[in-house]
């Protein structure tokens, strides 16, 4: 998919004490995806739709080291790879949340690491975007992971990961869409509402 999602988890906000053990980690994981023909089931990365949306995604990451982010891994285009748009897994680290990278859809295989006092700066970070369409809680504690869910102005969340169904109701807040698809909460706008008004007070004989 290339990060060519609407729900894609694009943003991870972290603790800066686990900042760079966190960047690490990633920049590891991400350079050893094998990017490639979408045919070959060995590759677990394919190209963008279209040249335009390669050089759109070039930009971005162009404007992300410009910043002053700390690009990790990535960046480029992967070697040997000449026919079709691909751009290499990248993961930029101290982003700063008011960033282009950072508050802008990219559409590309593009993740930034946004470093956070603590849970409320997390909160409070997540929230600063003016989009809200789908997010995720990473921890063990699942009250805990309710908990902070539930101050996050985000349409859906997952527990430790993307997550969605066909049976929930798919749609965000702010600029992430107006009303929702899917689930019962979809279903609904196909329907009517059919009122009727009764006085109050007791039943007429």
């Amino acid at each position: 998919m290339s990060g060519q999602v609407c729900a894609s988890l694009t943003r991870i906000v972290v603790t800066r004490s686990r900042h760079d053990a966190m960047v690490e980690a990633l920049a590891s994981s991400f350079s050893k995806v094998k990017v490639g023909d979408p045919y070959d089931p060995e590759v677990q990365m394919g190209p963008l739709a279209a040249e335009r949306q390669r050089t759109r995604v070039e930009g971005y990451i162009a404007q992300g080291i410009a910043g002053g982010a700390k690009l990790a891994t990535g960046g480029g285009r992967p070697a040997g790879l000449d026919r079709g748009w691909y751009v290499e897994p990248t993961v930029f680290g101290n982003v700063d949340n008011s960033s282009v990278i950072a508050q802008e859809e990219i559409f590309g295989p593009v993740l930034s690491v946004i470093p956070a006092a603590d849970e409320d700066d997390a909160v409070r970070i997540a929230n600063e975007t003016i989009y809200g369409l789908h997010g995720a809680v990473f921890t063990a504690d699942v009250e805990r992971a309710r908990e902070v869910a539930g101050q996050m102005r985000t349409g859906a969340i997952g527990h430790n990961g993307f997550k969605s169904d066909f049976e929930m109701g798919f749609g965000g807040f702010k600029q992430s869409g107006i009303g929702r698809e899917l689930g019962r909460e979809g279903l609904l706008s196909f329907t009517e509402t059919h009122v009727m008004a009764v006085p109050s007070g007791p039943p007429a004989h």
